[in-house]
């Protein structure tokens, strides 16, 4: 036989949960904008009021987003850092707006609009070709 894992209960129901995510959300948004905090952290401010006030508790709470998190940025933590680096390189070097200004040049004005869709392709590793 399989064992099938039992998800926890909840720790508060839905409408705890709600008012919950009130307060939160006014933390993330007056850290930003009246305090400029960076909003990375931020939203870890607001991730601990979410669950403090959510109920899981101090502990409940770390604990929660630690798995969270490491689950998130083991899957793809990688690829961020990588793509960082590359973003950095690309605008350390000025890489960033030779690229803009050719794909600008080439669509003319009308099709400014649509240009970061086809100068993506041409800066990352992506499984579509580069256009030429």
């Amino acid at each position: 036989m399989i064992a099938v894992a039992q998800d926890a209960p909840p720790a508060a129901g839905p409408t705890q949960l709600v008012l919950a995510a009130l307060p939160a959300i006014a933390v993330i948004v007056l850290l930003i904008t009246w305090l400029h905090v960076h909003p990375f952290l931020a939203l870890l401010a607001g991730t601990g009021v979410l669950g403090i006030v959510g109920g899981l508790g101090a502990d409940g709470t770390v604990k929660s987003f630690t798995t969270g998190l490491g689950s998130t940025v083991g899957g793809v933590g990688v690829l961020i850092a990588l793509g960082a680096m590359i973003g950095g390189l690309l605008r350390d070097s000025g890489g960033a707006e030779r690229l803009v200004e050719a794909v600008t040049t080439r669509v003319g004005p009308r099709g400014t609009p649509s240009a970061p869709t086809w100068a993506s392709p041409c800066s990352s590793a992506s499984p579509w070709p580069s256009p030429r």
